[in-house]
Formats: C-alpha cells, sequence, structure tokens
C-alpha cells in the first residue's frame, strides 16, 4: 500500500466518525425541538381548557342567580342543566401532557370541575324534600277546630264525628304520604302527635256528650310547639341553603 493510501485508510474514519456525531447531534437537536413543541401543545391545549371552565363558572353563576328565588327542586333543575356539558380537556401529545406543568393542572381541573356543582345539587334535593315536608307540616297544623263545629260549646257530637274528626284524620293520612327528611323522625313524630291529639280528644269529646258528660280539651299548647319545631327546621334549612349558594359564588 503506498503512503497516500495508508493515509486515508486511516483518515476515513475519522471523517466517518465526525459525519455520525453530526447526524446524531443533529437528531438530538430536532428530538428536543419536537419536545419542546409538544410541551408548548400541551401548554396551549390546557390553557384554552382552563378557559372554558372560566367561563363555565360564570354562566352556571349567572343562571343559578337569575334563578335565585325559585324553589330548590327549580334552582336544582337550572343547575343540571347548566353542568350538563362541562368543558373537555382535549388530548396532548403524550411527552407534552407528561412534561406540561399547566395540562397537568387542567387534568386536574377537570377532574375536580363538577364537585361544588354536584355537592350543591345533592343539597338542593335535600333541601326540596324538606320544604316539601315543612309546607305539608304547616298545613296539618294550620287546621283548628273551631273550622268544623259551630261553637266552642258543643252539645251535639255529629258535627264533631263527621266533620271535625274526619278533617283531622285527612290531615294525618296526607302527612303520613310525605317523606321525611332524614334526620327529622323526632319532628315528624312531633306533628303527627299534635294532630293525633286532637283526633283522640275529639273522640272523647263526642262520647262524652253522647253519653251526657263534660268534657273539655284544649290543643293550642301542643300545636304551638309543632309549629315552633317546623319553624326552626325551616330556618335551618334556608339558611343552609343560603350559604351554600353563596360559598360557591365566592369560589
Amino acid at each position: 500500500m503506498t503512503s497516500r493510501g495508508r493515509r486515508l485508510a486511516i483518515f476515513l474514519p475519522v471523517v466517518v466518525t465526525v459525519v455520525l456525531a453530526a447526524v446524531v447531534g443533529a437528531l438530538i437537536v430536532v428530538q428536543d425541538q419536537r419536545q419542546s413543541e409538544q410541551v408548548a401543545e400541551a401548554d396551549a391545549v390546557a390553557e384554552a381548557f382552563l378557559s372554558d371552565v372560566g367561563t363555565s363558572r360564570v354562566d352556571v353563576l349567572s343562571r343559578l342567580q337569575a334563578a335565585r328565588g325559585e324553589d330548590p327542586a327549580a334552582l336544582r333543575r337550572v343547575l343540571e342543566a347548566a353542568i350538563a356539558e362541562p368543558p373537555r380537556l382535549e388530548t396532548a401529545p403524550a411527552h407534552g401532557a407528561e412534561q406540561s406543568q399547566a395540562y397537568a393542572a387542567a387534568v386536574q381541573t377537570e377532574n375536580t370541575f363538577l364537585e361544588p356543582y354536584q355537592s350543591l345539587s345533592r343539597q338542593l334535593r335535600r333541601a326540596d324534600v324538606a320544604q316539601t315536608f315543612i309546607a305539608a307540616a304547616r298545613e296539618a297544623l294550620k287546621l283548628r277546630a273551631s273550622d268544623y263545629v259551630e261553637s266552642t260549646l258543643v252539645d251535639d257530637s255529629s258535627a264533631v264525628r263527621s266533620r271535625l274528626i274526619p278533617a283531622f284524620v285527612a290531615a294525618r293520612d296526607e302527612l303520613a304520604k310525605v317523606r321525611v327528611p332524614k334526620g327529622q323522625e323526632k319532628l315528624a313524630a312531633t306533628v303527627r302527635g299534635a294532630v293525633q291529639h286532637v283526633i283522640d280528644q275529639a273522640t272523647v269529646l263526642a262520647d262524652s256528650i253522647d253519653a251526657n258528660r263534660a268534657f273539655s280539651f284544649t290543643y293550642a299548647q301542643e300545636f304551638q310547639v309543632a309549629i315552633d319545631a317546623v319553624d326552626d327546621y325551616a330556618t335551618t334549612v334556608d339558611g343552609d341553603l343560603t350559604e351554600a349558594l353563596n360559598a360557591l359564588a365566592d369560589d
């Protein structure tokens, strides 16, 4: 081999090594650029999603504020309609999704976005049950024995048996059809007890009239205790609901 051939044999591996290193370096630069672009894309996806979330939150609050005076059932329908189609986080390139802090925050937001609304929906459902019971209890406690007999001095049992007692029995039975809110069994028993007290005492009154015996009864205390208990419960229900709505607005 000539000296020139030997020089080429020595030089070629060096050239190949340099070329390979340049190629690998270029590939690394391209890969880094692509990964950076993927992170930027994931950031953009996250930013768009979080913007939609902000808009959605404002929309939900606006709808609830507009319906603020409605009953819990109506408010719940408004809420459910407002969150029926929540914002969705679009997919991002795998590397970008893994490396983007903004995308990670968006994933967390998507996972928890509906939680406060779902909590409020459950509270509205409970408030609806509570207010339905409260209305039924108040309706029963509006009854007055004097509306069914001509005078407070009764000397004929017919009106007591045909009008007074059936009216209170009907009220008691209607109340029994209404769902009792969880934890309010004692309150329900207090209201039923007040109504039943009139039924029992009116029955004794009718029997006493038929037997020519004197008898009288009152029910003001029993009714007032029940009325006060129902009013206290109604105040608690309204206060809890107002607090929940205000808390949502403050978030």
